[in-house]
């Protein structure tokens, strides 16, 4: 029997389909086949190979028969690939998705083996176990774990749309083992931390934030898409660089921000810095257990952040504050929303209560004109109907306004209350009554809750613990994490509760070694014992930091003799990353990198896409002066000059390899030239740096010997000036790298590589240099 639940499955998906995808695919929902890579179309064209998802036949599966496939498992098979191209956010590659077709027909074949049955509701745990095991035993066991986990990631899918006669709870317990290319420091790294033998068991990272998750949470900065999500996440955020427990958070008031000038003590006047005044930024909150009302006082850096975060969410919830405050403007009499007070008479159409009452999510992928129905029923059957009144093929509902009253203020405790938009707060023996539109953080009722396709627009209500966990999947409901396909690894997606961030501050502040009491005082604690168990974190993570730097340390000075590369890509593959810059495309950057130019031309267009740095002055403005009144021939300029020969470090822009270089390369050990230039290509900083320490080392050597023998003075002050004019350049250097941006080219990541996980163990290692410096 087809369930109703599946059919709002197909629907959904045929829907999303011919909105979205249709209009620039070639290939139609009733196709058997979609054609995918460079011939391909629209959501499935890629620059390399040919892709075909052809959905009408089983062929060449290994251990599986060749046979057609039943019509209807084809409409369930496109739907299962259409959503999870929507669950990538748009970015799932044809080869992705002919994968999870494979797998999907090699669920058709056992289903139809086992079962006799050809539809997608009959699936269950026993046919995916049974395609499984035909799977084991005619695919590679290098690629079992991959195979496994579209398994899972496709049921996952399944199960949250409920069609299937029971759960589908398919299982595995294989370890995804990246088989990728190391870099020779992350394979250093691997037999570094391969030999610690500490039990990792004992750090407890569950309850700290790791490393990809903390990734994870300022990807969704960019990601967040409603009111409410943000909101959420900006308290996530004040969690994070605050500690505070989430019911200190959840009082916040939108006054809680301190600015606190900073005095100059000799001058007694505010103190600015680079024209910029200062200020001390603190939150006024109310402590927990007992605490009492306190100051929580931040670092410049953190304050920043908390007066955006402030701003933010100022911006973000004036439209609740508004709502509040109309409803008491006329002595809370009702609950309903000024554009429902604006409609003459005692009766409300159906219609009139989207955007009111309710909001509608997710309007691009529903055409909730033609839903809304669908949508709201399941809701509004709470409510009394008037009447129906049929015009044609269309039948408007009719709702008295004290019913709908009734539904609102049925949906939260509070709007019942003697007191409504009001929280009572006890805090040691004394009540105090905080209205809502006072508190920094609120809400729409169930508007964090995805698998709804709506929220209550009507009733703003504070946070709850249970609403925030839920957002951060420390609940049942499904994450933030979740709806933005966002993974700590392969086979799960990031989650923490409210109560991490603020064990992670914890632990950096035993890290860090401050004072027993002065660790209570910043957390707003009052038993100072309960340090003593983030005190036990701490040197774990110590004992990591330091076990890693004394291994490093023996590795630099094994390889000290090895560091020069001869050339960028040497240089990339010793750690695997670029550097980009904002001002240059795609093409020059990797040139820039590598020095990769194959003619004048190429060398010509690059100086002067890089005009805005100054490491091409003179040619710059020549080319400047010439362009306004003969621009042909600035170009010509710039194309007579472009030549970059390629040194260890920088290049040269005369043509050496045809006129030879009369100075001997003599900018390499440090000498003046007019004709050497920094590229910024991979490599060559470190490079220089190499050469600066070797001359360093030398100028040491040197003047150890001048103390005996008066004769080498004129080599020393040589020694000096290469160093001074290679200190030069390497600022001007330094200058250019701080404005790049590094990207990783080689993923080289393993499950299998102890590397930091968690946010305190990177503390840990930065507290470890600082300490080592000092000493």
């Amino acid at each position: 029997m087809i369930s109703k639940n599946y059919l709002e499955f197909v629907n959904e998906q045929k829907e999303y389909f011919l909105e979205n995808i249709q209009p620039t695919f070639k290939n139609t929902w009733t196709d058997s086949i979609w054609v995918g890579g460079s011939n391909g179309s629209g959501w499935l064209i890629s620059r390399s190979g040919k892709t075909y998802l052809n959905f009408g036949v089983i062929k060449n599966l290994k251990g599986i028969e060749n046979f057609e496939i039943d019509e209807e498992f084809q409409i369930f098979m496109k739907s299962v690939i259409v959503l999870s191209y929507r669950q990538s956010n748009k970015r799932a590659s044809p080869q992705k998705l002919y994968a999870e077709m494979l797998v999907l027909k090699r669920w058709y074949s056992a289903l139809v083996q086992h079962t006799q049955n050809y539809h997608a509701c009959s699936l269950t745990t026993e046919v995916l176990n049974i395609a499984f095991n035909c799977l084991f035993e005619n695919s590679s066991k290098t690629n079992l774990p991959d195979h496994a986990g579209s398994f899972i990631r496709i049921q996952k899918m399944i199960n949250h749309y409920g069609f299937t006669e029971s759960q589908l709870e398919f299982v595995h317990d294989l370890k995804y083992i990246n088989r990728q290319n190391r870099t020779p420091n992350a394979k250093r790294t691997k037999a570094l931390i391969d030999q610690l033998e500490l039990d990792e068991s004992d750090l407890e990272s569950n309850k700290l934030v790791s490393v990809q998750t903390f990734i994870n949470i300022v990807a969704l900065s960019g990601l967040c898409q409603t009111t409410s999500e943000k909101i959420a996440l900006n308290f996530l955020l004040l969690l994070i660089i605050t500690g505070f427990r989430s019911t200190e958070a959840i009082l916040l008031k939108r006054n809680a921000l301190i600015k606190k000038k900073i005095i100059d003590p000799i001058t007694q006047e505010h103190l600015t810095l680079d024209g910029v005044q200062q200020y001390s930024i603190g939150i006024r909150y109310h402590g927990a257990k007992g605490v009492g009302e306190r100051i929580h006082w931040l670092e410049p850096t953190a304050g920043k952040l908390a007066e955006i975060i402030f701003e933010s969410v100022e911006q973000l919830t004036k439209e609740y504050r508004a709502q509040i405050q109309y409803i008491k403007s006329k002595k809370i009499v009702d609950f309903l929303p000024l554009e429902l007070d604006e409609i003459p008479g005692d009766e409300i159409v159906l219609e009139d209560l989207i955007d009111t009452i309710f909001k509608v999510r997710e309007i691009s992928e529903y055409n909730y004109r033609v839903n809304y129905r669908a949508i709201l029923l399941p809701s509004v059957k709470k409510i009394p109907v008037l009447k129906e009144i049929k015009i044609g093929n269309k039948i408007n509902t009719y709702y008295l306004k004290k019913d709908i009253n009734n539904y609102i203020k049925s949906l939260t405790p509070n709007f019942t209350s003697g007191s409504p938009f009001v929280h009572v707060l006890n805090s040691n023996g004394v009540n105090e009554e905080i209205l809502y539109e006072d508190l920094l953080f609120l809400h729409e009722y169930k508007s964090l809750n995805f698998s709804r396709k709506f929220s209550h627009k009507s009733n703003i209500i504070p946070f709850t613990c249970t609403t925030i966990n839920n957002f951060l999947g420390g609940g049942q409901n499904l994450s933030v994490f979740e709806k933005y396909y966002l993974k700590e690894n392969d086979t799960e997606y990031s989650k923490l509760s409210t109560h991490i961030p603020r064990h992670n501050i914890n632990t950096f502040l035993a890290l860090s070694g401050l004072s027993e009491h002065l660790q209570a005082l910043l957390m707003g604690r009052i038993d100072i014992k309960q340090n003593q168990y983030y005190q036990h974190v701490a040197l774990k993570h110590r004992k990591i930091a330091a076990s890693l730097f004394e291994k490093f340390d023996l590795i630099r000075s094994e390889h000290k003799e090895n560091y020069l590369h001869p050339n960028p890509v040497e240089s990339i593959k010793h750690d695997g990353f670029m550097y980009f810059s904002k001002d240059l495309d795609l093409e020059n950057n990797l040139k820039m990198n590598l020095q990769s130019f194959d003619n004048k031309h190429d060398i010509s267009e690059h100086i002067k896409k890089s005009f805005f740095e100054d490491i091409f002055s003179d040619i710059t403005e020549a080319f400047n002066e010439l362009s306004h009144s003969d621009l042909p021939k600035a170009d010509s300029l710039v194309e007579r000059h472009a030549y970059l020969h390629p040194l260890p470090f920088g290049g040269c822009m005369r043509d050496v390899t045809v006129h030879d270089c009369p100075k001997r390369m003599a900018c390499q050990s440090g000498d003046k030239c007019g004709n050497f230039t920094i590229t910024h290509r991979k490599g060559e900083l470190e490079n220089l740096e190499s050469m600066i320490n070797s001359l360093t080392v030398n100028y040491q050597k040197t003047l150890s010997i001048v103390q005996y023998d008066k004769s080498y003075t004129h080599m020393l002050s040589e020694i000096k000036n290469k160093i001074s004019n290679l200190n030069v350049v390497k600022e001007r250097a330094l200058s250019k790298r701080n404005d790049l941006t590094p990207i990783r080219i080689f993923d080289y990541i393993d499950e299998n590589i102890k590397l930091p996980h968690t946010l305190s163990e990177l503390f840990a290692i930065e507290q470890h240099k600082i300490e080592s410096s000092k000493a």
